[in-house]
């Protein structure tokens, strides 16, 4: 900590009563006499200096901003003092109670324009004080309220020339503000400014081309992956999101679609896909279900949609492809367990396209549902879907009794937790319409029951995920599904199948069911019975 008398001197030069000479001077000596770790003595220093002073420094003259270093000519010094003011603003903002301070907060739309400076230092400076300042929270809250700052940052990095670092920081920053949003019971205007600056960002996305458009791609994945089904909702109640969706969607496929320098970003258009249609699917899937001679259709282009998710099929299956690919045995159970962790995480993608294609599933089952009819319906394509549905989720019943076949249930949830569940999700929406591929899934059931009984982060979910196909399994034979749950409780399974439709499910009167059932319906094992006993 700073000697008391130091600080006493640095605070006497910072004060209202002192010259802008010596307040000047007290600014060079803060971070010589105090470390950034000290919030006590920072706080002191903070509390004691003329504020409008440091305002003063920042509204630095538009031409000072165009300097080039390289020209070499003399730095004004009015720039120097600038970049010293930066230099020190950085320092007080190392302290979170200093960093949410409003008098803080009050100089971001000033920052912000001094970020899209030419002086390199000067633009370099200020992105680190907005970089520790969007760490917190109250950033985040402040420029939701005020957009036109962080808009024109928008506008300027979409301009051309070399913006990297500035494409950097706004991804920083519309993360923390996603964040911001999901952590926080945020009001109207905090939501609406989110959805300003994403649909910004998003037409960005669509038009930029080139390197631009991948960076933006990048960055509307940090953007989108923080938020949650209800967010989206509320957002979309308070502000449309169907243009940002549409944007979004329009520059995912343009890269899909490309065959050469995008290669390396499809999974990553892969991603963000996955999260518009987890997000907002009744924007991106309504186009697909719905006939074109419908003119109330008001969704992502059909032929645009479609393409998208028989994509996800066909890259969920290359994923599975390249996890079949058996890496060299090992001798002991660790390096075999590490060489398995290697192998999965080839195949990353397969997370968002098995969610995807489940919330297209999930989506579409409720959609049908509550038509009257299948007049505006478009059959053909949600069929020829369900057939691109029907060999992807054959693949990953494959890959799943595999994978457990060589490491066993608990580690396949500790090495891709994410991926068991998302495929799980895909299998279940799958499972719980058509049996055909019932009988290859029957080993699925005793994994689905070790998660369940063994996981306390994830049984619940793959729980909730698999009761509706135990529902379907005993509705193609006929069997009341209220009645199969007294008979497993009383041990008195009958199974009778006299209603059985020709599609039966081969599920019931294996044990793999009703053991499965028992742990979904939280009916006590035999064992558990036994347990208790003792």
């Amino acid at each position: 900590m700073a000697s008391h008398e130091h600080l006493e001197k640095c605070a006497q030069l910072l004060s209202r009563k002192s010259t802008d000479d010596e307040k000047f001077a007290g600014l060079l000596l803060v971070p010589r006499i105090v470390d950034t770790h000290d919030g006590e003595s920072l706080s002191y220093l903070f509390e004691a200096m003329d504020p409008r002073f440091l305002a003063r420094l920042l509204r630095a003259n538009p031409s000072l901003l165009t300097y080039d270093i390289t020209s070499g000519e003399p730095e004004p010094v009015e720039l120097l003092q600038l970049n010293i003011a930066l230099h020190i603003m950085d320092v007080f903002v190392s302290h979170n109670n200093i960093a949410s301070d409003c008098r803080i907060l009050c100089h971001i739309p000033q920052l912000c324009e001094l970020a899209r400076a030419e002086a390199v230092e000067v633009s370099a400076g200020a992105a680190r004080v907005l970089y520790k300042l969007f760490d917190k929270d109250a950033a985040a809250g402040e420029i939701l309220n005020s957009p036109d700052s962080l808009l024109a940052l928008l506008d300027f990095a979409a301009t051309g020339g070399d913006r990297q670092p500035l494409v950097n920081l706004l991804g920083f920053i519309l993360s923390r503000c996603s964040q911001f949003i999901h952590l926080h019971d945020s009001d109207d205007v905090h939501m609406r400014g989110w959805v300003t600056f994403v649909t910004k960002a998003a037409s960005i996305l669509r038009t930029s081309q080139d390197k631009l458009k991948f960076d933006y791609l990048l960055m509307m994945v940090e953007t989108l992956d923080p938020l949650t089904t209800k967010d989206a909702v509320d957002a979309n109640l308070l502000s449309s999101c169907w243009p940002l969706v549409r944007d979004i969607s329009a520059g995912c496929v343009e890269i899909l679609r490309q065959k050469s320098e995008a290669t390396q970003y499809s999974d990553s258009a892969l991603a963000l896909y996955a999260h518009l249609a987890r997000l907002w699917p009744d924007f991106v899937f309504s186009g697909i279900a719905i006939s074109t001679s419908n003119e109330t259709v008001e969704a992502v282009e059909k032929t645009e949609a479609a393409l998208a998710l028989r994509l996800m099929c066909v890259e969920g299956q290359a994923a599975i492809d390249s996890m079949m690919i058996y890496p060299p045995e090992h001798s002991d159970k660790q390096s075999q367990c590490d060489a398995d962790q290697v192998r999965v995480k080839r195949g990353w993608k397969l997370t968002f396209c098995a969610e995807t294609a489940a919330v297209w599933l999930d989506w579409t089952t409720s959609w049908l549902d509550s038509q009257s009819g299948m007049e505006g319906v478009d059959e053909a394509t949600i069929y020829a879907l369900m057939g691109e549905m029907q060999k992807f989720a054959a693949s990953t019943v494959d890959f799943l009794i595999d994978w457990c076949e060589r490491v066993g249930t608990d580690q396949m949830l500790d090495h891709a937790s994410g991926l068991v569940v998302s495929t799980v999700h895909f299998l279940a929406q799958w499972l719980a319409t058509d049996p055909n591929l019932h009988k290859a899934a029957i080993p699925i059931l005793s994994m689905c029951l070790d998660w369940i009984t063994n996981s306390e982060e994830y049984g619940s979910v793959i729980s909730r995920y698999v009761m509706p196909c135990i529902t379907f399994a005993l509705d193609t034979c006929g069997i009341n599904e209220e009645q199969y749950k007294a008979d497993i409780k009383a041990r008195d399974l009958q199974h009778d199948c006299t209603q059985a439709q020709d599609f039966a499910s081969p599920w019931v009167g294996t044990m793999e069911l009703d053991d499965l059932a028992r742990a979904v319906y939280n009916i006590p094992s035999d064992e558990d019975i036994l347990n208790a006993m003792k």
